[in-house]
């Protein structure tokens, strides 16, 4: 008898442990790239219809579609269970909303977009992230929307952005704060 070879996943299997989370449903899945593809029309749309050139509306349709779809993503069970379970949970936290430059690459390549405004929300986004990462459980879930509400109303009411740019911000911060940075259900223990 011959063992058994572990079968080899394809690639779209592989890239969608990547995009959305090994182990996601069907259903996560599906409403993840749904919700990401809705991100990137709109987005492009909201470009397009502010005269941005056609680079800048590509990487709008970029941007859509990775915060549409990453807020969707970071709300699953899946993704719950590969940034919320370990000792190191909380580095791996931090570190993938440091990543998020998001709105930094916009400033540098869309002089309308104020660099003040970009690295404010970049730094206040990371330091509500260290925050609500290292405190308790049951601090977790007030701290994440107390951040986030503050952060949203400074984003639309105090720190300059281009009409056509506003939502960037309100969505970054509802996918990192509210979405990646509260466990889901399938993490969390006693509750009912």
């Amino acid at each position: 008898m011959t063992p058994s070879l572990p079968l080899s996943r394809g690639p779209a299997s592989r890239l969608n442990d990547l995009l959305i989370a090994p182990g996601a449903t069907r259903m996560e899945s599906w409403l993840s790239y749904l919700t990401a593809c809705v991100g990137a029309g709109v987005a492009a749309i909201i470009g397009a219809a502010a005269g941005y050139s056609v680079p800048i509306v590509l990487v709008l349709a970029v941007l859509g579609f990775d915060l549409f779809g990453g807020a969707v993503v970071n709300a699953t069970a899946s993704a719950s269970r590969r940034f919320h379970t370990g000792t190191a949970a909380a580095r791996r936290q931090v570190t993938f909303v440091a990543t998020h430059v998001h709105l930094l690459v916009l400033a540098l390549i869309l002089p309308a977009y104020p660099w003040s405004t970009a690295i404010a929300l970049y730094a206040g986004t990371l330091a509500a992230a260290v925050v609500i990462a290292t405190a308790s459980p049951t601090l977790k879930r007030p701290l994440a929307f107390a951040a986030a509400t503050g952060l949203l109303v400074v984003a639309v009411t105090v720190l300059p952005a281009p009409t056509a740019l506003a939502w960037l911000a309100p969505v970054l911060v509802l996918k990192l704060l509210l979405g990646h940075l509260l466990p889901g259900p399938s993490t969390t223990r006693g509750t009912s």
